[in-house]
């Protein structure tokens, strides 16, 4: 094919960028393909890189991201670290070279939005395959890889809260094609964010409940005035059909009250070694190192020595320190803390609020409802994603770190695009 005209570069990235969220769990690692096509296009057309408008919001984007990686090879220099620590946070590095490519060339919304509901509606499918076609106790579990070798790659937490994410922004289109009174595709999507949503409960992965509430609040808020009567008892009804479901299925009420029993237990002293116990220990041990070393954080050998220590003196539990003692923190927050200290968890920050940011001012000064939609579904990405960060170490993981930056600077792009076009 030649390509001769910005259109044809246009469409055919926009349908690589689409093409990351229908396979992201699709198969083990369906999040690794699209972004490496995509960075090698980006690559391709760096020379077009200085026609970009670097405005404000681009440089922060940029300046957040760059520093998040910075902190961890200071760190990794300063205590003489391994280099395969900055293996996994380079990937937000890899990520921008295609922001700038995608402020070239601003994915098409119509592909992007179809990109995203397949994605959701893919989530649901695979996950409903696992539990009750492969009998799996939580789906998206490559436990059982040998048995299945279509499992191999996936991981429930992290798969869940992808899924999550991908059902939340469905959901959010859907809103838009309700506003638009297209019934038929806010009906289709409204099936396709349920379906995302239920992969993630399907998954076991509560973590990524955390923060649903405060989701589903912001969508209200940011849409109440196309909430009508007629759609606040829609709605309603739902929610109070998707409860009931979710109620009736036993996985899902058995993790959720196996995580009240776990608290329960914990708050007692009884048990310390529970999915939940780990989690509490383990923060308590990251509590304990920042005391430490507040500003720079302890590095990653340093904290496993103060593990130990810790273990021995009595304050955690020495039968769990032993079995998680290179494992991550289980909270993103405390993590960053412990290991690059104040300066590590600002980074963090700093790539979180500068996009949600963004995608709330935005959001604030446009008036169509497409570009208001872009903004939406990108805070409720960054959003669901501080919510994961919790309860789990989500860039500790390859899958974690790509699924955000990549998912952000693709809205980031298209909502900056539209901006500008705007001004």
């Amino acid at each position: 094919m030649n390509i001769r005209t910005p259109i044809d570069r246009n469409t055919i990235i926009s349908l690589l960028v689409a093409s990351f969220p229908v396979l992201c769990l699709a198969y083990g690692n369906g999040y690794n393909l699209p972004p490496i096509f995509l960075l090698i296009v980006a690559l391709g057309f760096c020379w077009q890189f200085k026609q970009i408008n670097y405005t404000k919001q681009v440089k922060w984007v940029i300046g957040s991201f760059i520093f998040y990686f910075l902190t961890y090879v200071a760190s990794t220099l300063y205590y003489g670290g391994s280099f395969s620590e900055i293996d996994h946070p380079s990937r937000i590095v890899l990520i921008l070279p295609i922001f700038l490519l995608l402020l070239l060339y601003p994915p098409k919304t119509n592909i992007l939005t179809t990109g995203f509901i397949i994605g959701s509606i893919i989530a649901g499918i695979v996950a409903i395959i696992h539990i009750y076609d492969f009998k799996l106790g939580r789906a998206f579990d490559d436990t059982f890889k040998t048995i299945h070798p279509s499992l191999k790659g996936y991981m429930p937490i992290q798969s869940g809260n992808m899924a999550m994410t991908l059902g939340l922004i469905s959901l959010t289109i859907s809103i838009y094609y309700l506003t638009l009174k297209s019934w038929w595709k806010f009906i289709f999507c409204l099936i396709a964010a349920l379906l995302g949503i239920f992969a993630s409960f399907l998954s076991g992965s509560r973590g990524g409940w955390v923060f649903l509430p405060i989701a589903l609040i912001y969508l209200v808020v940011t849409n109440r005035q196309f909430i009508t009567k007629k759609t606040a008892c829609l709605s309603i009804f739902v929610l109070a059909v998707a409860l009931f479901s979710l109620s009736q299925n036993t996985k899902i009420m058995t993790r959720l009250q196996s995580a009240t029993q776990e608290i329960s237990q914990y708050q007692q002293g009884a048990d310390e070694t529970s999915s939940l116990g780990v989690r509490f220990e383990l923060w308590k041990s990251a509590i304990y190192t920042t005391e430490q070393h507040p500003i720079i954080g302890a590095g990653y050998q340093g904290r496993k020595a103060l593990r130990e220590l810790w273990s021995k003196e009595g304050l955690v539990n020495a039968e769990v320190i032993s079995l998680f003692l290179d494992s991550h923190s289980h909270n993103q927050y405390l993590e960053d803390l412990s290991v690059r200290g104040i300066i590590g968890l600002t980074a963090l920050l700093a790539i979180f609020l500068i996009p949600l940011g963004i995608f709330i001012k935005n959001h604030k000064t446009c008036d169509l409802p497409k570009q208001k939609m872009i903004n939406q579904c990108g805070a409720i990405s960054v959003i669901m994603m501080m919510g994961y960060c919790l309860t789990q170490a989500m860039f500790r993981h390859t899958s974690g770190i790509i699924f955000y930056s990549l998912v952000t600077v693709i809205f980031l792009a298209v909502s900056i695009s539209m901006r500008e076009r705007k001004a």
